[in-house]
């Protein structure tokens, strides 16, 4: 799914600059922001920016990692979350993935040398 949105910066004293975006949504990412996508709601968007060229145009796409909500004042309506999970279930802590990454060879060596006095 596809929608659109409008980004306006003031220039000057009640002078606009819009600059109009798509973003792009799998069914994962519709279930989870569905109450935040009404018409009018000011949004936050923290994703993926991408473009490429129609005719004369520059078509720009984003592609979210997560969407919140702002108030009138373009202020986060609720606490940014430290801890949140990703539509896959992969903890988030500030937005960022929590993986592990396996040990070198090298590394469990020193870890089992470290460890060996206590066995």
């Amino acid at each position: 799914m596809f929608f659109d949105i409008v980004q306006n910066e003031m220039i000057d004293n009640k002078i606009y600059n819009s600059s109009f975006y798509k973003v792009r949504l799998n069914n994962d990412l519709i279930t989870k922001y569905q109450n935040l996508l009404i018409k009018g709601n000011n949004l936050y968007i923290d994703g993926y920016l991408h473009s490429y060229k129609k005719d004369t145009r520059l078509i720009y796409y984003i592609y979210p990692k997560e969407i919140l909500k702002l108030d009138k004042d373009f202020n986060f309506e609720d606490e940014i979350s430290m801890i949140s999970y990703d539509t896959d279930g992969v903890m988030l802590w500030h937005g960022k993935r929590c993986e592990s990454i396996p040990p070198t060879e090298e590394e469990l060596k020193e870890m089992e040398d470290l460890l060996s006095e206590f066995r």
